[in-house]
């Protein structure tokens, strides 16, 4: 009995002494639920390469609940539109800005995340959501599935006319324009009701360069800057013409405020920034926009 005893105890100490050594482990602390996202493909590789080691930025392709917006019914981005949508980015973005800007301003003032959504949005008055933008950290570019990289004017209304229109508001939001542009169009802007205001008649001879313009002292002044470097010089003066004796001198007057606010406050000559991109833009069939080879 004594001798069944013993044996008893020694069993229950095996036992014990085995626990405590699994305790002891620190493999056997990890939690059977893991929130790590997996090993980073070439494509993550790549974006690091790119993005975030030069410019801090953050290029999201992946779905993410948390960065999404809830309001809409939407899809993830496909791998192969977001890996030419991130190509697009750093050619006719970055990289034109890099020709022009002075050293760092893209490291300090450039939107910190971009969120790829793969299909469009929808407001409730029937309008398609290009792009949003929060805080100025955050852009996010939706209908990325019906990417069409061969189709310039599309590229710079759906993606890049947001891009660089998000990216002007951080610049006034930093040092702000001349209030002389405020008083141009002061009685002229519809506010909210801007997407309805022009029905029958033309934004562009009220002197604004889109209906959005014509919102608010704001957002006409980004989409001065965000319209003129996306037209060539032959395009710009066709719309010049089109607005007409009374939008012209109006629009002349407004751009020639908002040339001199980027050369004088952010040394970038809006010429040199428009024929870069257009540089750019004329040569998009020669890149390779699905390469993610880091060089």
């Amino acid at each position: 009995m004594d001798r069944l005893k013993y044996l008893l105890m020694l069993v229950i100490m095996v036992f014990v002494l085995g626990a405590c050594s699994d305790d002891d482990d620190p493999n056997t602390n990890i939690s059977v639920i893991s929130l790590e996202k997996g090993e980073k493909n070439d494509f993550d590789k790549y974006l690091e390469n790119i993005f975030t080691e030069p410019y801090n930025i953050q290029f999201l392709y992946k779905w993410e609940d948390i960065e999404s917006d809830m309001n809409y019914q939407l899809v993830p981005a496909t791998y192969e539109n977001s890996i030419k949508m991130a190509n697009l980015v750093k050619y006719l973005c970055l990289d034109s800005y890099e020709e022009v800007a002075p050293d760092g301003f893209l490291e300090k003032y450039f939107p910190k995340m971009f969120m790829m959504v793969g299909s469009a949005a929808y407001r409730n008055n029937g309008t398609m959501v290009l792009g949003t933008a929060e805080g100025g950290l955050k852009i996010t570019l939706y209908n990325i599935n019906n990417l069409d990289v061969t189709n310039i004017d599309m590229l710079y209304r759906m993606y890049f006319r947001t891009i660089f229109h998000e990216f002007s508001h951080i610049l006034h939001q930093t040092k702000d324009y001349s209030t002389d542009f405020d008083k141009i169009s002061s009685a002229k802007y519809v506010g909210g009701s801007w997407n309805d205001a022009w029905n029958g008649k033309s934004s562009l001879e009220a002197g604004f360069i889109s209906d959005y313009a014509s919102k608010e002292a704001n957002e006409d002044f980004v989409e001065l800057i965000a319209h003129y470097i996306t037209n060539t010089e032959a395009s710009w003066l066709a719309k010049m013409n089109s607005a007409g004796a009374s939008g012209k001198p109006i629009l002349t007057q407004k751009i020639t405020i908002v040339k001199s606010y980027m050369k004088e406050v952010w040394s970038i000559d809006m010429d040199d920034l428009r024929e870069a991109i257009q540089t750019r833009a004329a040569k998009l069939d020669e890149q390779d926009l699905d390469n993610i080879t880091i060089k």
